[in-house]
């Protein structure tokens, strides 16, 4: 668990400490908002797309072979964008990186799932996530830092450095946690494929109640999707209308990362003993508080302060989304059912950076933060009205169920 939240914590700092640089290196190629909203949404589609393939082979293979392949994606990647001339390439490399890393949260949760006791589900994600955490605090600074002194291509070398120490720390750390369970064959002579596809069997991995596992995506693409839509409008706002330099956005960026770090080591746990539902809740009213900041201010300690309120909301719902979906699903499912997670998470990645290239020359960027906040305070009224209680079927019971439908 340490080397994993470590490895997190290097590899999320390396890749914000960049993210920020990427509007100012699409100008540098002659692209703006449009471009750096099509490089977005290329990177979500293609995670949409492989995120529940890697969890389901995180399922099959183990944990550890797909978060070392993803970690040395990363490193690729990010030697890329250094060397990338054009923004049609820059994109292209976006989308390769969406694709082959997309199994990296699920595995890595994964893990923290095999280890952590039931009652004990959100807590462990919320420092994992912690760890995660880390990189909004650190990566932002360091990058805007290096950028305003150095220029792009230092950033870059220094983001590929923090990578491949966080690969080295995985290969020499991470033990693989996950039991394969070999199905039960009907006959000893059987040649019948190992795994069938089927309604039935595909259906025995989902909870019993579909309307509450229906809820929990649908919460996780909108907040996902809020943050998605004004990204690219957020970035050249804050340079071009409010005079930010790369220093002054990464260090807001990193207030929201302190905020969220300090609450998921801190409150990643009352989801655990105050039940998901109103956690959520909360962490979705306090996430809106940064949308309605950059709406109706333009003082940076005001928006600050809507940044830290926000950082609290995202470490409240977030775990407690994660462990709600874990405790309907059983373990040999986990790594598939948290890939589903993040394919809705990276659908919404793919619809607010589309919507922004429509949207963006006919909204200006108030408009935009403020259907981001409607669209979060309306899922939480969502989650209010849901009155259905989640039905938690057993492992054991859903192994049966499995080994039924393969015979």
């Amino acid at each position: 668990m340490i080397c994993l939240t470590a490895c997190m914590a290097l590899q999320m700092t390396s890749y914000v400490m960049i993210v920020p640089l990427f509007a100012r290196r699409f100008t540098e190629l002659g692209a703006g908002v449009e471009a750096l909203g099509i490089s977005a949404m290329a990177y979500a589609l293609a995670a949409t797309v492989a995120a529940p393939f890697m969890g389901a082979l995180a399922d099959r293979f183990g944990r550890r072979p797909i978060i070392l392949a993803s970690l040395a994606v990363y490193i690729l990647a990010f030697t890329g964008y250094r060397f990338a001339a054009t923004a049609t390439a820059f994109i292209l490399l976006r989308g390769l990186a969406g694709a082959l890393t997309a199994g990296l949260m699920p595995a890595a949760t994964g893990m923290v799932a095999d280890l952590a006791p039931s009652d004990h589900r959100a807590q462990w994600i919320g420092i994992l996530s912690g760890g995660a955490s880390i990189g909004w605090i650190a990566g932002p600074v360091l990058g805007g830092l290096l950028y305003d002194r150095w220029g792009y291509g230092t950033a870059l070398f220094i983001s590929i450095g923090m990578a491949a120490l966080a690969f080295a720390i995985a290969l020499a750390g991470v033990q693989e946690t996950h039991t394969r369970r070999s199905p039960a064959r009907s006959d000893a002579g059987s040649r019948r494929p190992r795994y069938q596809m089927s309604w039935a069997a595909m259906r025995a991995t989902l909870p019993i109640a579909m309307a509450p596992l229906a809820v929990v995506l649908l919460t996780y693409f909108v907040v996902m999707f809020a943050w998605a839509f004004i990204e690219p409008s957020f970035m050249f706002y804050a340079y071009d209308d409010l005079g930010w330099n790369a220093s002054m956005l990464g260090l807001m960026m990193s207030t929201y990362g302190v905020s969220m770090m300090l609450g998921e080591f801190g409150l990643g746990r009352l989801s655990d003993t105050l039940g998901r539902k109103p956690i959520i809740v909360m962490g979705l009213l306090l996430f809106s508080a940064q949308f309605l900041g950059l709406a109706f201010s333009r003082n940076y300690l005001v928006i600050a302060i809507a940044f830290v309120i926000a950082g609290l909301g995202n470490a409240l719902f977030d775990p407690a989304l994660s462990a709600a979906l874990l405790d309907s699903t059983p373990s040999r499912y986990h790594a598939r059912m948290l890939g589903l997670k993040s394919t809705f998470g990276s659908a919404g990645n793919i619809l607010g950076p589309a919507l922004v290239v429509v949207f963006a020359a006919m909204l200006p960027p108030q408009g935009i933060f403020l259907a981001s906040a409607g669209s979060v305070l309306l899922t939480a009224l969502i989650v209010v009205s849901f009155r259905n209680k989640t039905t938690v079927r057993e492992p054991s019971i859903q192994t049966d169920i499995v080994r039924n439908e393969l015979r």
